[in-house]
């Protein structure tokens, strides 16, 4: 349970206030020394935090977490112009709906985040309320206030849809988005939900730091669990302009593919087996896995687990004992002391080799070399030791899928073979 403490402390560090920094008044000319004595005196302007420094004006009160609630809808608005279930926003997007559907924002309400509520450190009123701030970020999604009574706003059936698209786009029943595209066919009239904001920021990086970067929290071994915005500001594709977008939401697509997803996976990363010199009945051969298109560290997360191997096999492909060798890439914490055990994720650009060097055994044919990604390494081993714990039928129900879900999830990446 220390573990389930110190993973909703972190989570509570996504719920910083985003107070927009006023404002500074007029310069003053004093000529008065008393008077230039005591404005020198006065306090001076606390500086924003590193959350507000990064968002700017415009993100910071955009990203206030959890939203406020939307309030009446404007006179004369439909059903679909007031709702904020992402169904009736599919009505007009959707393409966009389709996409969002499949994404992992869709399952932000997740069977093994949703039964950590239920039972538990999470299931605390202060816990329940801050853990939701990005999973499921609006107030009529919140079941509790910040007092610990019941919301009036609160809708179960939204909730339980994650981060919809209100999430993102909605405050106060206006719609946000980036700038029309040049070739977007006009809009109907009358214009929907009174039109929307365009904002630049929507198509900018920071707009996803609010949840995927813990801000003002340096972590173990000095840096911050999730990390990714940093980690992404430190990268070549920051200084080429490429963006989250970019990669995650190509051609605006509402996909956000990561580390679940194969092809996502194959299109940033490059492996090959490589055989190198060696003397007479002996092998040297090396896998090695380059960083090519990810703009963070592979994998960025604490979550995911990424296995080389390399073997011999004999000629009925069977492996031969003793001459496997392995290496992880991940960054493992131990969330108990807050410390962090290792780190050997890949750097954008960077490359990490495996290599096999040994004599040859009788029977050998051939070397082959695997990539294995394990996406819900670390949830996996969570949930089998929060299991036992619980004794709410349903928190059992969902943990207990969510455990099924974490032991699919792993699927081969790249084998590579070559003949002795």
């Amino acid at each position: 349970m220390d573990t389930l403490l110190r993973i909703a402390a972190l989570m509570a560090l996504l719920c910083l206030p985003a107070c927009e920094r006023p404002e500074p008044p007029d310069a003053v000319v004093a000529t008065d020394p008393a008077r230039a004595s005591a404005i020198a005196s006065e306090p001076s302007e606390p500086e924003p935090d590193e959350r507000t420094r990064t968002l700017g004006p415009f993100l910071a009160e955009h990203w206030q977490l959890p939203i406020a609630p939307q309030g009446p809808a404007p006179e004369g608005w439909s059903e679909a112009e007031a709702s904020l279930d992402p169904a009736l926003c599919g009505g007009c997007h959707p393409l966009q709906y389709a996409d969002w559907s499949t994404s992992l924002h869709a399952a932000a309400f997740s069977p093994g985040f949703s039964g950590q509520l239920l039972e538990g450190s999470l299931a605390e009123p202060a816990a329940l309320r801050s853990c939701q701030t990005c999973h499921t970020p609006l107030a009529e999604q919140q079941p509790v206030l910040a007092s610990g009574e019941p919301s009036p706003h609160y809708d179960p059936a939204l909730r339980e849809q994650g981060l919809v698209c209100a999430g993102c786009h909605v405050r106060a029943h206006q719609r946000r988005g980036p700038p029309r595209r040049a070739d977007a066919t006009a809009a109907p009239e009358p214009v929907p939900h009174g039109g929307f904001e365009a904002r630049a920021e929507f198509q900018q990086s920071r707009f996803c730091a609010p949840c995927h970067q813990f801000f003002d929290s340096e972590g173990p071994n000095g840096k911050p669990v999730e990390n990714t915005f940093a980690e992404w500001q430190a990268s070549p594709h920051a200084a080429r302009g490429e963006t989250c977008q970019s990669c995650h939401m190509p051609d605006r697509r509402h996909l956000w593919r990561g580390i679940h997803d194969p092809e996502m996976v194959r299109g940033g990363v490059e492996t090959a087996l490589h055989r190198l010199d060696a003397e007479p009945g002996h092998v040297r051969a090396a896998l090695v896995l380059a960083s090519v298109g990810v703009g963070h560290r592979f994998p960025t997360y604490v979550t995911p687990q990424v296995v080389l191997e390399i073997w011999l096999e004999d000629a009925s492909e069977r492996r031969m004992p003793g001459t496997r060798r392995r290496a992880v890439i991940a960054r493992e914490i131990d969330f108990g002391s807050f410390t962090e055990i290792s780190d050997t994720r890949v750097a954008p650009g960077e490359s990490v080799k495996l290599e096999l060097d040994r004599p040859i055994p009788p029977g050998a044919a051939r070397v082959v070399a695997r990539v294995t990604v394990d996406p819900d390494h670390f949830y996996r081993n969570m949930f089998e030791g929060l299991l036992p714990t619980l004794d709410d039928p349903e928190a059992r129900a969902r943990i207990s899928e969510a455990h099924r879900r974490a032991s699919t999830s792993t699927y081969v990446l790249a084998e590579h073979t070559a003949p002795l």
